[in-house]
């Protein structure tokens, strides 16, 4: 099997999409590691600039490289100059186009094609014909100028669904009509309007096609072309058909193409994907960490496409994905203190903040130098602020102080220092703290950015803890980090206070 790649020249028709030469250069010499066959590298006779765009790329490459031609003679004469191997000789042969656009008759172009081809071969090259938008070609039509085409030294038949509206059926049955006609070899290039392209390439190989032709990320007219990633993968893994392309460089080259395009591949995409192989939900999550083909293809493996498994959070993660994301960076929570740092993933999460590791990491540190629940003097309840530019900051909070309830509510310069003030007075009697350092961090970026804060509180015998917390709360941060300061002195003064009985 053969794989054909019009990313440069059919991708690059996609609107918005323009290749500098050396982003043609670029993205050939990495098609041409992978493996690929046919390098279409552009249509010559746009401009001289595209000829010598096109003719550096045949001049560094390994692969065959094809450039396309209309069969009128100053398109194969530019293609010709372009010192190409190959060239795709195409020509409309559906009747609404003949009619509509090409304003054209069938007897003109089975005389055009079997001319160009001729050109093409009298000049020592190989020569692909393609019937443009032969999926609403007539089925006789199409044999017909198939084999007059063959007749004329045709090296391939490319067959086409220019518009998309083929199925895998209909696909199937043109290939078997036009391989029972001729015996040249077959070509297939499929449109994406109906998500169908894939699908179709597939058929087509099934019906013996032997050359696919693809755009890496789908690239291509409207809709796009079917892809190189998927059509590789479902015929290494779907159809265990060799195309000789290394599967690991698929990942690689998606990235090159949508940095030069920049079009921007969609998560969902498959193979190459940011999600291909990305879960969140608990049951996916600790299956995959098992035994990866519970939840993945299994014949198709993140590795064997140049990606990574992972495991990212969110409402639906379980605890499995946080243990092994805590754990790879080091960080092995008891399991109440999982437990707690689920609970406020989930919570963040549910708010429709996006979990990153950075945020995670945060909230780890958080829960995990915290006092175990049952040796804390102080724990949160409930607090409220209000605030505003024509009222006073305002703080009220409920806590449990060594099992007791307190409410307090206090006004300070912001809401951050009302809470503040609200702690310091409902521990008056307890502890009298001041806040000696107070440093806020924003770990990630945005206005959902979570935030990460540090106090440092001394007592009166000049005693000091210090603390973190994160959140995307600036006042939830910094009252949790002051409660976990507070509750290490605390525990350091009944310590002090039994070594010294």
């Amino acid at each position: 099997m053969q794989v054909f790649d019009t990313t440069l020249r059919d991708g690059e028709q996609m609107p918005h999409v323009a290749f500098s030469a050396e982003d043609k250069l670029a993205v050939a010499r990495l098609l041409d590691q992978m493996g690929v066959n046919v390098i279409e590298a552009g249509f010559p006779a746009n401009s001289r600039q595209e000829i010598e765009a096109v003719r550096r790329v045949a001049g560094e490459v390994k692969a065959l490289v094809c450039g396309i031609a209309r069969v009128v003679r100053q398109d194969l004469e530019a293609a010709v100059s372009a010192k190409v191997g190959m060239i795709d000789v195409f020509c409309s042969t559906s009747p609404i186009q003949m009619e509509k656009s090409m304003r054209t008759t069938p007897k003109k172009v089975l005389g055009q094609s079997v001319d160009a081809v001729r050109f093409v071969k009298d000049q020592g090259l190989s020569c692909m014909f393609t019937p443009m938008d032969a999926t609403r070609t007539d089925p006789a039509f199409l044999n017909e100028i198939a084999a007059r085409v063959s007749e004329a030294g045709a090296d391939w038949i490319g067959l086409t669904d220019t518009v998309g509206v083929g199925d895998p059926f209909s696909v199937a049955r043109m290939v078997e009509s036009v391989r029972n006609a001729v015996d040249t070899p077959i070509s297939i290039h499929c449109h994406d309007d109906f998500g169908l392209a894939t699908a179709n390439t597939l058929a087509a190989v099934r019906s013996g096609a032997s050359m696919v032709q693809v755009c890496v990320n789908g690239l291509g007219e409207r809709a796009g072309n079917a892809s190189l990633e998927e059509v590789a993968m479902a015929l290494k893994c779907l159809l265990q058909t060799d195309c000789g392309i290394d599967t690991r460089l698929l990942k690689k080259v998606s990235k090159l193409v949508e940095r030069v395009s920049g079009l921007p591949v969609p998560p969902n995409k498959p193979v190459v994907g940011e999600n291909a192989f990305t879960h969140e939900s608990g049951i996916h999550a600790a299956g995959v960490m098992r035994d990866g083909s519970t939840f993945e293809p299994g014949v198709m493996t993140p590795e064997m496409v140049g990606q990574n498994r992972k495991l990212v959070l969110g409402k639906h993660t379980g605890k499995h994905g946080v243990a092994q994301a805590l754990a790879e960076a080091g960080l092995n929570p008891g399991e109440s203190e999982l437990k707690e740092i689920m609970q406020r993933v989930k919570s963040l999460a549910d708010k429709g903040k996006q979990i990153l590791n950075t945020d995670l990491f945060a909230i780890a540190d958080t829960v995990m130098q915290k006092l175990p629940k049952e040796n804390r003097s102080i724990t949160l309840d409930q607090l409220v602020v209000t605030t505003g530019d024509k009222i006073l900051p305002t703080a009220s909070l409920r806590a449990k102080v060594r099992g007791e309830v307190k409410v307090e509510a206090q006004v300070g310069l912001g809401p951050v220092d009302a809470a503040f003030r609200a702690v310091r007075k409902m521990l008056e009697g307890e502890i009298k703290v001041e806040i000696a350092k107070f440093h806020v961090n924003a770990i990630t970026g945005g206005s959902r950015a979570t935030v990460r804060v540090s106090v440092t509180v001394e007592d009166e015998e000049g005693r000091q803890a210090q603390a973190q917390a994160a959140h995307v709360d600036i006042v939830m941060a910094s009252v949790d980090a002051l409660l976990t300061a507070t509750n290490h002195l605390l525990t350091r003064q009944v310590k002090e206070a039994e070594e010294a009985a």
